[in-house]
């Protein structure tokens, strides 16, 4: 490294090894140091270190720099650098020859000499400097180093020319003087005018020579001088500076300005110092010129000049030269001292050392001569270096400071003491203070005493030393008088209160006090002072007024034992005895708890509930306790045992006391009872099993137990019952002959089978008694399987305001089947009792859980827990509520606690999300609880908990349970009072009625899914437990606005495959197939589900699911199906939507049976809604295509048995209802209008800032701050006044909305609600705003279309949420004060979607044969039905092949079959088998006519297999090679013959009755082929329906004169054969034409007048008497009454005319109706009307005029339009032109600048609109882009 790097230079400087990097950095950067390429090494403290150089160049820079400084954060790490020693003498030697070369003669001696001086001065050149700036001349030539000098001799540069005294030692100013010119004197100087300026406060002096050269000889000189050295003086050169000071700056002055200032001059740097107090700054510059020039310069700033000065770092001052201000002492000052710690300073020199000493610093000496103490500076303040000026400024505050800070760490205070008391407390105060430096000062006139120190010293005798005082003067005053008082106390409270630490608290206090109690007379006796005594009776007083009295909350038997025994003893034993402070105090009826804190209550309370208790059980036969040895043996263990009471009941027995005690005692009675009771036990079976053995098995047990159990068959249940020995042995008895017997239910599943049975009972059921000793029942078949448990009936029904539905039951509380059981328990939660042990019974291991709660916390009265339950249990859970026991003495304590527990019993329940609860009469029976004070606090408590809670009440149902009349009664009293209800009326008693004929399985399930209340006729909806909404939609799947769609596709991904993927691509667009097949990036398999999202659907997201074919169930299909539902509904949720929409999956090509999907597709919602750990998804929907009648009635029938719900139409079978809370929706002048609840409800497009309704509604943001849109428009226009109280209220508590003045609209208020980008949320505000505008009694309200804005809802989302709002408010209000709602729209294209949802809301009713309707909704469900349209579309649907569509599902013939034997049971079932076989039979119908059977064709076979029981099965077979319906049709009809017969007749009849149909269609369809009549409506002629065509054709053909039809359901007579058609009621009539279509072609209009064969064309000038000029007058005149026609002319151009009819035709093919063309207008030149008539329009002229929304040619809809100049330009004498065209408008939407075609009607398709408008929602400008879609039929001439 040596060789590489040879140049080193020593480096010295406080340094972090660690900066080694930064270090080397630094050396190697020519711009920071001056260097180059090195290497640094470094020493380990971080003090020395080399640099090594790789040339001599760069070492060389860098000894040139002055200061070498490294900046790391705020800290700056200043270096040193010089030559190694190795060199010195290398630098020696050229210092030698730089001054005396070899060659050169000596010109001056005196120079000669001072040159060889240089050379012997080695430790000069080693310590001095002479240049920093130039160092290069230790090694430069004698030539370089004259140039230099005689360069630096010409410079302007004063630093050269001044050197540096440090430690001058106060030498004054002519010492130096002249210690400067003695030096001076041995060097050849070239002037002796030298300037010196004494630094007093840095102890050194600037030395300023005329010339650089005299500087350079004194440095050299100096070191050498021997006074230097004796007073060890150092001298060098004053480095370079370019930082200067302002002094005398204005005030207030800034960096800024003072930086602009000095930047006039030159860049300065940006570590600018400004001093406030100084008025003064230090400035950096950083050229050297620069600097010289602001020094040498006079400067003025505001005026007001001021100096700048050269100021040094190393002198921490600026040069001043002869004018250096002198520095002086500050005055001395005076500060007062308190007297007291004057004296004590003055008498205790140590302390007052600590205040010199402390005082130093500020460098100043204290005299204490007088209070006024005087502060005087030393000398040495002037001599402190560059903080000499700041420190004199500043001394006298901050030695004022100093001072006041030493004065505080001492203390002075006084003892008050009493003359007759000094002479006894000074002497021992004073043996106190002895050891403590601290002064006394006594003032006897005063009575004080001043005990001063310091503060540590003073505060740690203080208390002492008042104790002292204290103690004295109440010992002599003690000595004046005492005297005596007693306080009444019991001992329990005296051990309490005065025993237990008050006792010694008071002697502690008052030593002299006598205190003593007296047991005998129970008196507390005090002894001492007036004032101790008073004290002391006050404190012990008030301790017992303190105590904590609680009453006990024990069982009630518990606390009579305790009234009954001597508290004072029971106190001992159970608390003081055991170290509890607490006791036992008898109050009236109650025993109170006494204790000193909560935690001595709890402990006492845990004591008697751990050493007392209570133990019962029930006894099944009361008779036992009548008997005179019960009696005796009770009275026998309270002679025995005093720690015990016995309490008996009807049927329980009670034992109550000391614990150790009771359960011996309640041992002994339980044998007695259990061994001395009757009992009865019960044994179950199928009721055909019980009816057998007590007919068939009579021998077999009833001469074994007569005489000594009673038996009893009821049912399905046999009942046993007698003395214990003798039930516990016959029992096993009677379970032996049950599971002996025999039994099965056995079905015969032919047709006619059960009406065949029944008729011949009286046959069979004997032969199979006695020929195979059988018991045979006929069953139905739903009920055959186990007995039907009896539907608990209400006795009262109640639904409160907030939808709470309570009820009154007497019902067994342990077969209620609800979400929770309440039940009434103890604090240890002993289950012994009561429905507490009928629970544990029916759940054996409910103790056990109440066990373990017990151990894990303490529960007191009024707690309430929740368990799990279990066994036999119908609820969920069981919530023990802990009870209190009525106090007769405070009952309002014990009301409060019942109340409590109720509540917290709900609350659980709420937790729990348990939807109904079922709670008893808590707090009666054993708890002591009147019944109607029981029931009204249990009714007041749910009362007040559900109006706390509000609407969000999540437990719908409460059911007041007991199985006691009083309490049922009672129940029901306390519910009519606390609801104000009248005895007399029930609110739910229809409700009752109508579903007591329901099975209680119907029952239980409509308790679990509520059905939601819905209009007759609307969609069937439930809502689960959990609170999700299961629902039917009737609808276009492609219209919903749920958040989730679900959608099926095949395996290739194709959304133009089935109706369904085919429907939501259609309204999406083609971006929904681009997502699809982005997500599918491989193969997809079977089950597979793709989320995307909805393109321009209504609904976020869309999940297409790859669903299975259905194949007959061989396979895992439907599993892999009901994955596939179930993994949507989890996608949903888990994507936190709010609801999901089910198309009826797999019904369609897929072939899934229709129930089997619908009872999966439910089965799964419910489960979901049960596991689901969240809850996002609100509403899972199934959407049936309102064609798809079959796909319908089948889901409605599976939903409807699914959740027990009546269909809308059971009491009126006649009506078929279509969903909807709307009437009909009507329109009138744009206005959409219908009622809902007798309101009317409007939709129309406009400005709602016009509207005149008594409320308007605001949509705004939280704030109510909203400017933009609808909130922008409406806050403009009503004024500033509204948006000020806008933000008033917005800054206040709202619940979401606000309502404020109207301003300047002309309603009455204004709603301002906060709206989201939530339908849900939307649908509440909405919901708000209207119940507001009810409350406030106002009749209208108006709404804007919210959410569609900046909400970003789309317009079909808002309208269902806004709409659903309404009929949700007047559901719940239907009485309110509102008559007219309205929504404005603003943006007309949003109407048509208010529409569509106002429309998808009417209610209507269609009239259908009630025997169809009602056969239909029967028999709908089977998987094959007759109800799919023709048969003929089942052949095409087939391909061809053969198929079988299967009868009805037979309801078979069920037997309940019980016999001794297996062989017996099956003998029995052949019997019945041959039994029906002779009667059985088959008839076959062969006839090609069966396929044309119509859908009532079909109904009738239905009906048939319905009210004759038989079979009819449909059977074809196929030709061979033909795919038409040319094959073989069969039915089969199946049943008793008889009722084959009859069928077989009916079915011959209506095939007679199909052949002729078909010739009728034949004929129909063979007519509409040739003719077209038709009727003239709004100017336009319209086709007659096929079979009205073919009635007038018959008429024309029989030479009729009239005829009777119906046109549009109204009845009119048509005069034959040219019309018109007159109407049968009002008069109206219709033209009428009769177009042959086989010349239709060919025709032109009849009314046009004659033409040459020749003429291309001709105008023809119509006469003003003539109907045709009155027709287009009118039409002109309707938007341009002021113009004057001055003639109308008719175009007949032949060739065009035929042309436009022609593609009117295919027109009218493509669009599939005939609404393609309307009479519009066009205005033209003069000069364009002879092309126009020869040749029709050219839109190549487009864009000539105007072309805003296309270049095609434009039509108006209004005369005025076209009338203006623009476009009817007027000729030379001011006529203008226009014509009345007939245009084929077809299907349009709006059009845009630069069409040259419609765009397409979707992106899917090439199919194109044929025109476009300016507004599809009322157009009124139509643009066409094909001259022949337009005729100029008439030509208008006006002004």
């Amino acid at each position: 490294m040596a060789d590489e790097f040879p140049y080193v230079l020593l480096v010295e400087g406080q340094w972090d090894p660690k900066l080694k990097n930064k270090i080397t950095i630094y050396f190697q950067s020519k711009n920071k140091s001056g260097g180059g390429n090195c290497v640094v090494e470094l020493d380990t403290e971080g003090r020395k270190g080399t640099v090594r150089f790789k040339d001599e160049e760069a070492r060389q820079r860098v000894l040139q720099k002055q200061t070498h400084e490294l900046k790391i954060g705020q800290q700056t790490v200043k270096m040193t650098v010089s030559l190694p020693p190795s060199e010195v003498s290398n630098v020696k030697e050229s210092t030698s020859l730089v001054n005396n070369p070899p060659a050169a003669p000596i010109l001056h001696t005196e120079a000669s000499d001072i040159t060889k001086r240089k050379a012997d001065s080695c430790s000069a050149l080693q310590n001095s400097t002479l240049d920093h700036k130039k160092p290069k001349l230790l090694g430069e030539s004698k030539s370089e180093v004259n140039e230099e000098v005689e360069g630096t001799e010409e410079e302007e540069d004063g630093t050269r020319r001044q050197a540096v005294i440090e430690n001058i030692q106060n030498s004054n100013q002519e010492f130096l003087q002249m210690l400067v010119e003695n030096i001076l004197k041995e060097t050849p100087a070239k002037s002796k005018d030298i300037n010196i300026e004494v630094i007093q406060e840095s102890n050194c002096a600037v030395v300023t020579f005329s010339c650089n050269k005299d500087t350079e000889n004194f440095i050299l000189s100096a070191s050498c001088y021997s006074l230097i050295k004796k007073k060890q003086m150092r001298v060098r050169i004053l480095e370079t500076t370019l930082k200067v000071k302002a002094e005398a700056l204005p005030v207030d002055i800034t960096s800024d300005y003072l930086g602009l200032y000095f930047d006039k001059f030159g860049d300065i740097e940006d570590n600018m110092v400004i001093s406030e107090k100084e008025h003064s700054a230090i400035i950096t510059f950083k050229d050297p010129a620069v600097f010289h020039t602001v020094i040498k310069s006079q400067h003025v700033m505001k005026k007001q000049p001021f100096r700048v000065l050269p100021y040094y770092e190393s002198l921490q001052t600026a040069l001043y030269g002869k004018n250096r201000p002198s520095l002086t002492l500050p005055e001395a000052l005076t500060e007062n001292v308190d007297p007291t710690i004057w004296r004590h300073l003055n008498k205790n020199k140590k302390s007052l050392d600590l205040i010199n000493k402390a005082m130093s610093t500020s460098f100043c000496k204290l005299d204490f001569g007088s209070q006024a103490v005087k502060i005087t500076p030393l000398p040495s303040l002037l001599q402190q270096g560059g903080q000499t000026r700041k420190l004199i400024q500043s001394w006298r505050e901050d030695t004022s400071s100093l001072f006041s800070e030493s004065m505080s760490r001492f203390k002075s205070f006084e003892l008050l003491v009493q003359k007759d008391a000094w002479s006894e407390i000074e002497p021992e105060i004073q043996e106190a203070v002895a050891a403590v430096p601290v002064t006394l000062v006594p003032n006897i006139v005063q009575g004080a005493m001043a005990v001063v120190g310091l503060k540590e010293d003073v505060n740690r005798i203080e208390s002492d030393l008042k104790e002292i005082v204290e103690r004295i003067t109440q010992k002599i005053q003690r000595e004046k008088g005492s005297e005596t008082d007693n306080i009444d106390m019991p001992p329990s409270i005296y051990q309490l209160i005065v025993c237990h630490g008050l006792k010694q608290q008071i002697l502690n206090k008052f030593p002299e006090m006598e205190i003593n109690y007296h047991e005998n007379n129970k008196k507390l006796a005090l002894y001492g002072l007036r004032n101790e005594v008073l004290e002391t009776k006050n404190a012990i007083l008030q301790d017992v007024v303190s105590l904590i009295r609680r009453p006990v909350e024990v069982h009630q038997s518990v606390l009579d034992f305790l009234r009954n025994s001597d508290l004072e003893k029971m106190t001992k034993s159970l608390f003081f005895t055991k170290g509890i402070d607490a006791s036992l105090e008898a109050d009236g009826d109650r025993v109170l708890l006494i204790g000193k804190t909560e935690s001595d209550i709890k402990n006492g309370q845990l004591q008697l509930k751990t050493e007392l208790g209570h133990l019962s059980f029930d006894v099944e036969d009361a008779g036992v306790l009548t008997r005179l040895d019960w009696q005796d043996l009770v009275s026998n263990i309270k002679n025995k045992e005093s720690g015990v009471t016995i309490q008996t009941t009807v049927k329980q027995v009670l034992i109550s006391g000391l614990a150790q005690v009771i359960h011996g005692v309640e041992k002994q009675l339980r044998d007695f009872v259990i061994e001395n009771s009757n009992i009865e036990k019960t044994l179950k079976a199928h009721k055909t099993v019980i009816k057998f053995i007590k007919q068939h098995r009579t021998k077999d047990w009833f001469e074994d137990v007569k005489g000594k159990v009673n038996v009893q068959f009821k049912d399905d249940i046999i009942v046993i019952d007698g003395p214990r020995l003798h039930v516990s042995q016959y029992v096993p008895l009677f379970e032996k002959l049950l599971t002996s017997t025999h039994h099965c239910v056995f079905k015969v599943a032919k047709p006619g089978a059960k009406k065949f049975f029944k008729e011949k009972e009286s046959m069979w059921a004997p032969l199979a008694k006695n020929d195979m000793d059988c018991l045979v029942e006929l069953v139905d078949e739903d009920n055959h399987l186990a007995p039907v448990k009896p539907k608990i009936k209400s006795v009262y029904e109640f639904k409160t305001p907030d939808g709470v539905e309570i009820t009154v039951n007497k019902a067994d509380m342990c077969s209620f089947k609800v979400d929770a059981i309440v039940c009434g328990s103890n604090e240890a939660l002993l289950l012994d009792g009561g429905l507490a042990k009928a629970l544990s019974n029916a759940d054996d291991k409910l103790q056990d859980a109440c066990d373990e709660v017990v151990k894990a916390k303490k529960l007191t009265i009024s707690d309430a827990i929740v368990l799990d339950a279990g066994g036999r249990l119908l609820c969920k859970h069981v919530i023990f509520a802990l009870a209190p026991h009525f106090n007769t003495s405070n009952y309002q304590d014990s009301v409060s606690l019942l109340g409590k527990t109720v509540r917290k019993s709900l609350n659980l329940a709420e937790q729990e999300n348990c939807q109904s609860v079922a709670i008893p009469a808590i707090g009666s029976g054993a708890f002591g609880f009147p019944p109607n004070l029981c029931a009204e606090t249990i009714v007041k408590s749910i009362k007040k908990f559900c109006d706390i809670i509000g609407g969000n009440f999540v437990t719908k149902q409460i059911h007041l349970v007991d199985n006691n009349d009083t309490t049922v009664q009672a129940f029901q009293a306390a519910v009519q009072k606390i609801y104000g209800v009248s005895a007399s009326s029930n609110p739910q008693q229809g409700q009752s009625q109508a579903s007591s004929s329901q099975s209680q399985a119907s029952s239980s399930q409509s308790q679990v899914h509520r059905p939601l209340a819905t209009p007759q006729g609307s969609s069937p909806s439930v809502q689960t437990k959990e609170g999700l909404t299961i629902t039917l939609k009737t609808c276009n799947i492609e219209d919903t606005t749920m958040d989730v769609v679900v959608n099926t596709l095949s395996s290739d991904l194709n959304l133009g495959v089935g109706a369904v993927s085919n429907a939501l691509l259609k309204a999406a667009g083609p971006q929904l197939q681009v997502l699809v097949n982005q997500q599918a990036t491989a193969p997809v398999n079977i089950g597979t589900v793709i989320v995307t999202a909805g393109a321009n659907l209504k609904n976020k997201l869309v999940f297409h699911a790859v669903a299975p074919h259905y194949n007959q169930g061989t396979a895992n299909e439907q599993k892999v199906l009901e994955n596939i539902i179930d993994e949507c509904l989890n996608q949903a949720e888990q994507r936190q939507q709010k609801s999901i929409i089910f198309s009826a999956i797999g019904t369609g090509n897929l072939g899934f049976p229709k129930d089997v999907v619908i009872g999966s597709m439910l089965d799964l919602a419910l489960k979901f809604s049960s596991k689901r750990s969240t809850r996002n998804v609100q509403v899972v929907a199934f959407a049936l295509h309102p064609k798809d009648a079959q796909t319908i009635q089948v889901f409605t029938d599976e939903f409807n048995k699914k959740f027990a719900i009546q269909t809308a139409s059971a009491n009126n079978p006649t009506q078929q209802t279509i969903p909807g809370p709307f009437s009909k929706v009507t329109t009138v002048s744009g206005v959409h209008e219908t009622t809902v609840g007798g309101i009317k409800f409007q939709v129309l497009s406009g400005d709602i800032t016009a509207e005149k309704t008594a409320v308007i509604v605001n949509s705004s943001n939280k704030d109510f701050t909203l400017k933009a849109g609808v909130s922008k428009a409406i806050l403009d226009k009503a004024g500033p006044n509204v948006e000020a109280e806008c933000q008033q209220l917005g800054s206040q508590p709202n619940k979401g909305y606000i309502m404020t003045q109207a301003g300047n609209l002309q309603c009455k208020k204004i709603i301002h609600i906060a709206a989201q980008s939530n339908a849900v949320h939307i649908e509440k505000i909405v919901k708000r705003a209207l119940e507001k505008c009810a409350k406030e009694r106002f009749t209208s309200i108006s709404f804007p279309a919210i959410g569609t804005g900046q909400g970003g809802l789309s317009p079909g989302q808002a309208a269902d949420a806004m709409m659903d709002a309404v009929v949700n408010m007047v559901r719940q209000s239907p009485q309110s004060s509102l008559k007219l709602i309205r929504i404005v729209v603003f943006q007309a294209p949003m109407l048509i979607d208010f529409y569509k949802s106002m429309q998808s809301r009417e209610y209507t009713i269609k009239q259908q044969d009630s025997t169809l309707y009602a056969k239909i909704k029967t028999y709908v469900s089977n998987v094959k039905s007759y109800l799919t349209g023709s048969w003929e579309k089942e052949v095409k649907q087939h391909g061809g092949k053969d198929f079988v569509i299967e009868g009805i599902k037979i309801v078979p013939a069920s037997f309940s079959i019980c016999g001794p034997t297996p062989a017996a049971v099956d003998r029995t079932k052949t019997f019945l088998e041959d039994m029906i076989t002779p009667d059985h039979v088959f008839q076959k119908i062969t006839d090609t006519a069966i396929l044309s059977f119509s859908d009532k064709d079909q109904q009738q076979i239905q009906d048939m297999q319905s009210t004759l029981d038989v079979s009819i099965k449909l059977e074809y077979k196929a030709k061979k090679g033909s795919d038409d319906s040319s094959g073989e049709a069969t039915l089969i009809v199946e049943g008793l013959s008889r009722d084959v017969l009859i069928a077989s007749h009916e079915i011959q009849d209506m095939l007679k009755k199909a052949k002729e149909d078909e010739i009728l269609k034949k004929d129909i369809g063979h007519t509409s082929e040739l003719v077209d009549w038709q009727y003239e409506q709004a100017g336009q002629y319209k086709s007659f329906d096929p079979h009205v065509n073919f009635e007038l054709e018959k008429a024309l053909s029989g030479g009729d004169t009239d005829i009777k039809i119906s046109i549009q359901g109204q009845d009119y007579k048509v005069k034959m054969p040219e019309g018109p058609a007159v109407s049968t009621t009002g008069g109206n009539q219709m033209n009428i034409r009769r177009i042959d279509k086989l010349k239709a072609t060919e025709s032109i209009p009849q009314h046009w007048s004659p033409m040459n064969n020749t003429d291309l064309f001709k105008r023809f000038i119509l006469q003003t008497t003539d109907p045709e000029y009155n027709d287009v007058l009118t039409r002109f005149r309707a938007t341009c009454p002021n113009n004057n026609v001055l003639k109308i002319e008719r175009i007949q151009n032949p060739g065009m005319w035929k042309n436009y009819q022609n593609n009117k035709s295919v027109m009218e093919v493509k669009n599939g109706h005939q609404n393609n063309e309307k009479r519009l207008f066009h205005g033209t030149s003069e000069q364009t009307i002879n092309h126009i008539n020869k040749s029709g329009f050219n839109r190549s002229y487009a864009g000539k005029n105007a072309a805003a929304f296309g270049n095609g040619t434009y039509f108006a809809l209004n005369a005025s339009y076209s009338a203006n100049n623009t476009y009817s330009v007027p000729n030379a004498q001011g006529q203008k032109h226009m014509y009345l065209c007939r245009v084929l408008t077809g299907d349009y939407t709006r059009g845009s600048s630069g069409m040259i075609v419609p765009p397409a009607k979707n992106t899917t398709t090439a199919d194109l609109y044929d025109t476009v408008v300016d507004n599809p929602a009322a157009p009124s400008i139509f643009v066409v882009f094909r001259d022949d879609n337009a005729y100029p039929e008439y030509l208008i001439t006006f002004t």
